[in-house]
């Protein structure tokens, strides 16, 4: 009633009643999630929504968009999800990815006592296997750096963050992408990392110092092209570059016949091998 008062507008006890049922499915696992997503978005963690969703969108496949109680969720319901993913042909750790996120609601769910912990999670894959680490030769990297892309600058620039987030110690793609020419203070980069919010230096050495030479603009609070339109969607940005990037790197690897496909998260893997 408070909700229909403040939108001051004409309302009938129809529409309470309608309101009353409708506020009391948020007890369903969709509409929990949901808030759940609004939460996370509102917190500005849009890259957790966005999984968030991805594991919303699988869970609803499953049931055939048929919603569920949270206090209905137990083992065989998970065990029968389980099955599903697998049937899909995901690997163990996507399944896991999916089941992770899932039981991180769930939990919220235990929390606020919207149902008692039934712990469905217990029979099923969450866990992570261990892959083959991804990761080029020092030989490699000469190779790449070495190639003559002047007449192709999509792929030169691709090839050119590639070495820079090598040089940086393996720096993630998104930090990379919100450098600012401040961050660089008496030879020092210094930048905090989205993901952890870990405070990191890095020494500026000459490979280093040439690729911000050429690619920073006086235009653009950005060291790279990465954001060009700086306050505008710039997590939408910054995912569309990642793409570009990395279908550039996967040309690339082509062009000098590597071993493994290259992407950022090679070049992580290559600096820490």
């Amino acid at each position: 009633i408070e909700r229909f008062e403040s939108r001051h507008r004409d309302y009938s006890s129809d529409d309470v009643v309608a309101e009353f049922r409708r506020t009391g499915q948020e007890n369903t696992l969709f509409m929990f999630m949901e808030s759940v997503i609004e939460r996370l978005r509102e917190l500005n963690h849009s890259g957790t929504a966005k999984n968030y969703r991805a594991a919303l969108g699988s869970f609803k496949r499953f049931r055939n968009n048929e919603d569920i109680p949270v206090e209905a969720i137990d083992q065989i319901t998970m065990e029968d999800y389980q099955v599903y993913l697998k049937s899909t042909g995901l690997t163990p750790n996507s399944i896991s990815f999916y089941m992770r996120i899932l039981r991180a609601v769930y939990n919220r769910a235990v929390v606020q006592t919207l149902t008692r912990d039934r712990k469905p999670f217990r029979t099923v894959f969450t866990g992570m296997e261990k892959t083959l680490k991804r990761a080029v030769s020092i030989n490699d990297i000469k190779r790449i750096r070495g190639i003559d892309l002047s007449l192709k600058p999509n792929l030169e620039f691709a090839r050119d963050l590639f070495l820079f987030l090598f040089f940086c110690r393996g720096m993630s793609f998104i930090d990379a992408a919100f450098l600012k020419e401040a961050d660089i203070q008496n030879g020092i980069l210094t930048y905090r990392r989205h993901k952890t919010g870990q405070m990191l230096h890095i020494k500026i050495i000459e490979p280093i110092n040439e690729l911000v030479n050429r690619y920073s603009s006086r235009d653009s609070p950005y060291l790279f092209p990465i954001i060009t339109r700086p306050g505008k969607d710039e997590r939408k940005q910054y995912e569309t570059a990642l793409r570009r990037m990395n279908n550039a790197l996967k040309t690339i690897s082509g062009m000098v016949k590597l071993p493994v496909s290259l992407t950022t998260y090679v070049c992580r893997h290559t600096w820490a091998t």
